[in-house]
């Protein structure tokens, strides 16, 4: 859910900060006041388009900030993917500029415009003068159909995609096989020369650093011993460093006993004593793992003579490591030629089943289009758009290399299956359903999007803003619009901008957008309004004046409104400036 958007300088805003509710919060206020304005910084911190023209006239820089808590389990996979650190909440941000380039950052860290839509895409659908930054996506309008589906069409998926996994794997396994069987016997030959050399040798990456060390310690080992020899005498060996110490130790411990004082030299020369006797068992253990052995000596330098051949022969050890690997592959791929028949059969068997699964659910997801088509357009009808015609398309696009359902023409296939989604929108009698991003209007959009939510539960509800939604409505339509917005809101957060005192009053949260001036400058303010204020706002809605009439309507507006479920709330500030 959204949790707050901050807005500066955008437009005739110079700051804002408004905090919508968990559950359905309108946004209202009079013509001008800057309502579009806050829906187009959300687009901003969502990836849309950033356009200089909105930064506020005598700014530089226009800047917004999104955060959401509680984000869908595919957000949180794709921030893993990115390495964007994650916290409780999760913040969209976005600079733009008149002359200077801008800039996109999730939890702060920047990113391209188009990774910030793609995550906004997943939190939000703005639906708003037109444009809808999700309804629009065919794999948004496939997932809307899947969830309508239910258990069934949601197990069909996994099916699908367990067995489309599989056919894509025989398939690589077959390609690989054929490749092989492709190479030339001279190519197999070398590759086999290689492994014959090589092989043998047990080569070790990091191996020929190792061995010239271990060389040099070989060859000045007497030199080595000598030192730490010479070492562990004068330390703790007999007249060392630590007899001395220690004979001399006592004076002092008694002189301390007199002069408190000197406790920590007292101190210091116990621990020198300890330190030089320490310095003597290291040195000696050190002794023993250097050793006079010709022998070794030998080995070593016929290993290194051996390991300089092969660095000479592909450039360094890890090269020829890397060179019997391929060989190795190289001869598997060749001896595995006589599988060709049984991997072919094994395509066909995983293509069978891929096809089985996918021609499942595309017949599942038939049925469900058809239940979603009636629902949909009856929920239209009661949104006062008696005419609507909801439709949803199921197509396939055709491919060479793709799925054969059983007629003989191949076509694409994905783990989503072979169906390609597409919705459409008539709204009116004489009209053919089109679809939504060519015919539909914004009001429209919005009040489909509406539609859909109503009977719709989607398995990763996004937070639904809509402009428009009451274009053209009044009474007792609008009413039907704030109770449905209502109910949505109970199990998902829902954003509206309304100029319908019907609407508005069954909202759990009501902010108002108020315009203002400072001298010469545009200038508003955003409210939360509750008891009087919100009385007053609602029959401003009602009738453009604060009448006794007026305000006795809104109040019983705002009863009939309080009568249903209320949608979760929480804790949040009573007022902000923009």
């Amino acid at each position: 859910m959204l949790r707050e958007l901050s807005i500066e300088n955008v437009a005739v805003i110079r700051s804002a900060l408004l905090q919508p509710g968990a559950g359905f919060t309108v946004l209202s206020g009079e013509t001008g006041a800057g309502k579009s304005m806050c829906l187009a910084a959300l687009r901003l911190a969502l990836g849309g388009r950033a356009d200089p023209a909105l930064v506020r006239a005598g700014a530089e820089t226009a800047r917004v900030r999104a955060v959401f808590e509680d984000p869908p389990k595919a957000v949180r996979t794709r921030l893993d993917e990115l390495g964007i650190p994650q916290d409780d909440l999760l913040a969209l941000s976005r600079e733009i500029g008149r002359t200077v380039r801008g800039a996109c950052r999730v939890n702060g860290s920047l990113v391209s415009s188009a990774v910030l839509r793609e995550i906004g895409d997943q939190l939000v659908d703005v639906t708003a003068q037109g444009a809808s930054q999700r309804l629009l996506r065919p794999a948004a309008q496939r997932s809307v159909l899947d969830d309508a589906g239910g258990e069934a069409v949601a197990a069909a998926l996994r099916r699908t995609g367990l067995a489309v996994g599989a056919w894509r794997a025989a398939r690589a396994e077959l390609a690989a096989a054929r490749q092989a069987a492709g190479r030339s016997a001279e190519t197999v030959a070398a590759a086999r020369d290689i492994i014959a050399d090589l092989d043998p040798l047990s080569l070790i990456s990091g191996e020929d650093q190792a061995l010239v060390v271990e060389r040099a310690r070989l060859r000045h080992a007497a030199a080595i011993r000598a030192a730490l020899s010479e070492l562990a005498d004068a330390g703790g060996g007999e007249g060392g460093a630590a007899d001395v110490l220690a004979a001399v130790l006592p004076g002092i411990e008694d002189a301390a006993a007199l002069d408190t004082s000197l406790e920590p030299l007292v101190e210091a020369g116990t621990d020198l004593v300890e330190r030089a006797r320490e310095l003597r068992r290291d040195c000696l253990h050190a002794l023993d793992t250097v050793s006079l052995d010709s022998g070794r000596l030998a080995e070593v330098d016929e290993r290194l003579d051996l390991l300089a051949r092969v660095t000479r022969r592909f450039g360094s050890l890890d090269a020829g490591l890397a060179a019997l690997a391929a060989a190795r592959r190289t001869v598997d791929a060749a001896e595995g030629r006589d599988r060709v028949d049984e991997l072919s059969g094994a395509v066909e068997c995983a293509a069978a089943e891929a096809a089985s699964a996918a021609a499942e659910l595309s017949r599942l997801r038939r049925a469900a289009a058809r239940t979603l088509e009636r629902q949909v357009s009856g929920e239209l009808h009661r949104l006062e758009l008696p005419h609507a015609r909801f439709r949803v398309l199921l197509g396939a696009t055709p491919a060479a290399d793709g799925l054969d359902l059983g007629d003989g023409l191949p076509v694409r296939c994905h783990e989503h299956g072979t169906d390609d989604v597409e919705f459409r929108l008539a709204t009116h009698r004489d009209m053919l359903p089109a679809p939504l991003g060519e015919g539909p209007s914004g009001g429209e959009l919005s009040r489909l999007a509406l539609a859909l939510s109503a009977v719709v539960a989607e398995s990763e509800p996004v937070c639904l803003v809509l402009d428009e939604v009451d274009t053209g409505i009044g009474g007792e339509t609008a009413a039907r619009v704030g109770d449905t917005l209502a109910a949505i809101g109970g199990r998902r957060q829902v954003i509206a901008v309304t100029h319908r005192a019907e609407v508005a009053a069954r909202a759990s949260d009501h902010l108002v957008l108020r315009r203002g001036s400072s001298g010469a400058e545009g200038t508003a303010t955003a409210i939360t309004v509750q008891g009087d204020e919100r009385v007053d706002e609602i029959a401003r809605l009602l009738s453009g004046r604060l009448t006794a009439a007026a305000r006795a309507r809104a109040r019983e507006l705002l009863h009939e409104g309080s009568a249903a479920e209320p949608a979760p709330r929480r804790p949040r500030r009573a007022a902000s400036t923009m």
